[in-house]
């Protein structure tokens, strides 16, 4: 019995090393779609890219400064049916988002994240009926 249980405690411990088809964050293999970052989305086997324009200007306008897209478990393609809404809380600003494409951009505004490398806030929408709140920044 004691030869078993070091055996069976390897194969226990090795079991979730190897198994599921869920994509590293860390090597995503050939990357997201859009070229943006992607994120986990939490309570689901599913993926967020977040893809930042750069800008220019901080007091520019600029439209579609982040766009949010929602991706299956393969974090390649697209979610069906993707959220059609949401809106985008960033400090005390809520901030609507727009369809745009496949996914859901930031309206025409001055820039939110002109000073920033990362979009941090709180994405709301929807998903499978259910409202989801995902926090963004998380670095």
């Amino acid at each position: 019995m004691p030869k078993i249980a070091p055996i069976g405690l390897a194969l226990l411990l090795g079991l979730p090393a190897g198994c599921g088809s869920r994509p590293s964050l860390t090597d995503p293999g050939p990357g997201p779609p859009h070229k943006g970052s992607l994120q986990g989305i939490p309570g689901t086997k599913t993926y967020l890219e977040i893809v930042q324009k750069k800008v220019a200007s901080p007091k520019e306008p600029v439209d579609g400064e982040v766009t949010f897209y929602f991706l299956q478990e393969d974090a390649r393609t697209p979610m069906s049916p993707a959220p059609t809404g949401g809106t985008l809380t960033v400090g005390k600003k809520t901030i609507t988002l727009k369809p745009q494409g496949d996914g859901l951009a930031t309206p025409s505004g001055p820039p939110l994240f002109a000073r920033s490398e990362g979009v941090d806030g709180m994405l709301s929408v929807e998903l499978d009926g259910k409202p989801v709140e995902i926090p963004l920044g998380v670095r």
